[in-house]
């Protein structure tokens, strides 16, 4: 069996790359922040960070924000069905483990690829219990803990045969916000809205005719003319349904895009806490408690929330929309 902590560090470096680590918004060429570290050594910084938050001196380092973003970036992640983060958190934790590992397996004679395995399994289902309701400084602890204890558990349990260790826990539960149903019979008549590509219409001119209310013509129009140019990256191929399909073909391009692409990416605390009916005050209580419904993330020294995963929170779809019939639908509300 391949050791399991060398396998999380693989697959994370892979997922990483060589390109710069941005633990602020992941994305380097958007934060305000310009000092971004390959991979290993922002490994390097942030076991030195942990390692300081356990040693116990009479005069204590200034506490690092660096692991409360790490598990913020990993549950913002997690919403977009990505896991480098999370497992960016659990390859961090594994030099504290690793010595323990190898102490179980001598003394109860266990093996050590079983142990190590059982250790990557408890901290990844820490990790999904302790998404809300913890403050992302004590989850890295609960981690440890748990892995801890089932080393244990597997070492005490051992026997000849060989423990086949959970891999389903190392596979991500994907959650999507439900499609909801978009009544657009004040825009597009006498259609079936049962048939894909009119069903596709009709949530792009609702969503059109909703941001000529909140979005400013010439904002829209640039947008689209970005997305129609090539400029700024649409929906991947591999996404578009059979009506999107048909479309691209006879276009030769692919337009399409998520409603989310157009609003920033990053909301301050103040401004989502307003959207949740939170007063201020109130919402930074909640982030340091680990109760704020969204999770938060540090940009030089402001909380930010991800915009994506405010719109889940609220339940509002993330639909993706065609810039074709997203106009149409901003000319009918304005002509109204």
């Amino acid at each position: 069996m391949q050791d399991a902590f060398k396998c999380v560090t693989e697959h994370v470096r892979s997922a990483f790359k060589s390109e710069p680590i941005c633990v602020h918004v992941d994305n380097a060429q958007e934060c305000e922040i310009k000092r971004h570290p390959q991979y290993d050594d922002f490994r390097s910084k942030a076991v030195v960070a942990r390692a300081a938050k356990l040693r116990k001196p009479q005069a204590r380092p200034p506490r690092s924000r660096l692991w409360d973003s790490m598990v913020a970036m990993g549950r913002l992640s997690d919403m977009r069905g990505d896991d480098k983060w999370r497992m960016a958190v659990v390859d961090c934790l594994t030099p504290f483990l690793i010595k323990k590992s190898r102490i179980i397996a001598r003394d109860f004679f266990a093996d050590l690829e079983d142990i190590r395995s059982e250790m990557i399994a408890a901290a990844l289902a820490t990790w999904a219990t302790t998404a809300t309701g913890v403050a992302p400084s004590e989850v890295p602890t609960l981690m440890i803990k748990a892995a801890v204890d089932a080393a244990y558990a597997c070492a005490k349990a051992h026997d000849k045969e060989s423990t086949v260790g959970d891999s389903q826990a190392l596979l991500a539960h994907e959650w999507a916000p439900p499609e909801s149903a978009i009544n657009a019979s004040a825009i597009v008549h006498d259609a079936n809205p049962r048939d894909p590509a009119v069903a596709e219409q009709i949530r792009g001119e609702c969503h059109g005719a909703k941001l000529q209310r909140f979005v400013h013509p010439d904002i829209l129009r640039k947008f689209h003319d970005d997305i129609r140019t090539g400029r700024r990256t649409g929906v991947a191929s591999h996404l578009a349904s059979e009506s999107m399909l048909a479309r691209i073909f006879v276009t030769g391009s692919n337009h399409y895009y998520y409603a989310s692409d157009l609003y920033p990416a990053f909301v301050g605390l103040p401004v989502a806490a307003e959207v949740l009916g939170v007063p201020p005050s109130a919402a930074y209580r909640m982030v340091r408690t680990g109760t704020f419904p969204c999770p938060t993330t540090f940009m030089g020294r402001k909380h930010q929330v991800y915009t994506k995963a405010l719109m889940i929170h609220l339940n509002i779809p993330d639909i993706i929309v065609h810039p074709d019939d997203v106009e149409n639908g901003a000319a009918h509300a304005r002509w109204e």
